[in-house]
């Protein structure tokens, strides 16, 4: 499958001298060979790392993932053109309860990696961009385990991106999407992201969903120096390099692992004291994962915690015993990190009726919930963007959704708008002189991205995620509802 999405392209006014974009005087003297001066005006070498233009020595970068949503990173807000505005949903409303991890939420997180891109030089790759044309290619799991229709994915690509090209595009190019379906098979999204980059020349290339599916598509991109963006996944695989080493990866939102402490403190603010047990699928991507919830919880619950288990990625006949093993054990609270299918097959299973919680984002679609319902009613899953009680309010999502299907949104629609507006940020930002290092340069040296459906970034590490929100099934209405936003680990 394979699906282009542009319009026609109007010129934006852009910053012609340095200086008139916040540029200090005489920096450009100081730009090393083969380097550039990034468009908030932090000094990138040829290797795609952030320097100070006085020693030419690399700049450090605070460790960790998460970071404050205020200070001066630079937060941009999409602006040019009206498609590009603000308006609907704020990501600074909710709650937001901090906090670092603490020892009994399963201590401290994987290593996340280096900041700084680390492309070949030169004068930069400029693969997939023309004076009017930024390609950029999509996959995501249309056929398959994934539980979510074929028709959503293909309304929901390039929502955002065909109201930037009607309001004229970004520094006069207009975004040309390629889109594919990966099958919900890690071979399948290589295949398809090495068919996107090699004959397509994309720019840069966006994950949809589906971590295994992320991870292959990850790994590839970064073999070739092409850009590569989704929400965040796991951090480690055994016996492979971790995600936030690789040179072109980067995370819109927490990892699983970054998302274990808030789950616990979830526990432990409303199920102190009952009952639990964790359940992850056996991909080796979700080891960490795991570990990291079998400690946390272990340490919430104490004599609470019955036990931990792996079971088959794609549950189909095990179904059964599965949920019979639950209820055997008097679990009230379900710690769940496996696909949306085997969600929907064991909990039909079940006999008794215990509580789901886990990380997002794909169990948190309303297709879940509406599938799920009643027997996961007052379920807990993080997601990266609001259900749509809250999306339904973003006018600007919804003119845009209505403009580009003639339909009404879902959160499928919701969760890639979230991604193309922090991607378009990312864009503007990086100016008009577009290569692959300088847009990776400028995630690293700007950090803050924040658009109103995403939490804001901090690209402190390969892992920008901040914060989550909070989603409940709700099944009088047979979908999430957002109960917190903006929660930070």
């Amino acid at each position: 499958m394979n699906a282009r999405i542009s319009s026609a392209v109007a010129v934006f006014v852009i910053c012609t001298g340095l200086a008139a974009c916040g540029q200090k005087p005489g920096i450009e003297t100081a730009v090393p060979m083969g380097g550039f001066v990034a468009a908030d005006g932090s000094v990138v070498d040829a290797g795609g790392s952030v320097i100070d233009p006085g020693t030419g020595a690399g700049v450090e970068f605070a460790e960790g993932g998460g970071g404050d949503f205020g200070g001066d990173g630079g937060a941009v807000d999409g602006g040019g053109g009206a498609a590009l505005g603000g308006g609907g949903a704020s990501a600074g409303g909710g709650s937001a309860e901090g906090g670092g991890a603490s020892p009994e939420d399963g201590g401290k997180a994987p290593s996340e990696g280096a900041p700084a891109p680390q492309p070949s030089g030169g004068s930069g790759d400029t693969t997939g961009v023309t004076a009017d044309t930024i390609k950029i290619g999509v996959h995501a799991p249309v056929t398959g385990a994934a539980a979510v229709p074929q028709s959503s994915f293909e309304r929901a690509v390039g929502v955002y991106f065909k109201a930037v090209n009607k309001a004229g595009g970004i520094n006069g190019r207009k975004i040309e999407v390629f889109f594919e379906d990966d099958q919900f098979r890690p071979d399948v999204a290589r295949v398809k992201c090495k068919e996107m980059a090699e004959q397509e020349d994309v720019f840069l290339l966006i994950g949809g969903a589906g971590a295994d599916q992320i991870d292959a598509c990850a790994r590839y991109a970064a073999s070739v120096g092409v850009p590569y963006l989704s929400a965040g996944v796991h951090q480690t695989r055994p016996g492979q390099a971790a995600l936030g080493d690789l040179p072109t990866y980067f995370a819109l939102s927490l990892s699983y692992e970054q998302q274990v402490p808030m789950m616990a403190k979830l526990y432990r603010e409303r199920f102190a004291g009952n009952a639990v047990v964790v359940i992850t699928a056996d991909n080796d991507s979700l080891n960490g994962f795991h570990a990291a919830a079998e400690s946390a919880f272990k340490s919430a619950a104490g004599s609470s915690f019955q036990y931990a288990a792996r079971i088959p990625k794609n549950t189909q006949a095990e179904a059964l015993s599965i949920g019979t093993r639950i209820c055997n054990s008097g679990a009230k609270v379900v710690v769940w990190q496996a696909s949306p299918s085997t969600l929907l097959n064991v909990s039909k299973s079940m006999v008794c009726q215990p509580t789901f919680i886990g990380p997002g984002l794909t169990n948190g679609l309303n297709i879940v919930a509406a599938a799920g319902c009643p027997n996961i009613n007052g379920s807990y899953f993080y997601s990266p963007f609001p259900g749509m009680d809250l999306m339904r309010r973003n006018a600007d999502f919804v003119r845009d959704y209505r403009a580009a299907n003639g339909a009404e949104p879902d959160d499928i629609g919701a969760a890639l708008y979230g991604v193309e507006r922090l991607i378009v940020s990312m864009l503007q930002a990086t100016g008009k002189d577009l290569s692959r290092e300088a847009f990776m340069g400028t995630i690293a040296s700007k950090k803050s991205f924040s658009t109103g459906v995403y939490p804001p970034t901090n690209f402190s590490s390969r892992f920008g995620g901040t914060a989550m929100h909070l989603l409940q099934a709700d099944c009088s209405k047979r979908e999430w509802v957002t109960v917190r936003q903006n929660e930070r680990p």
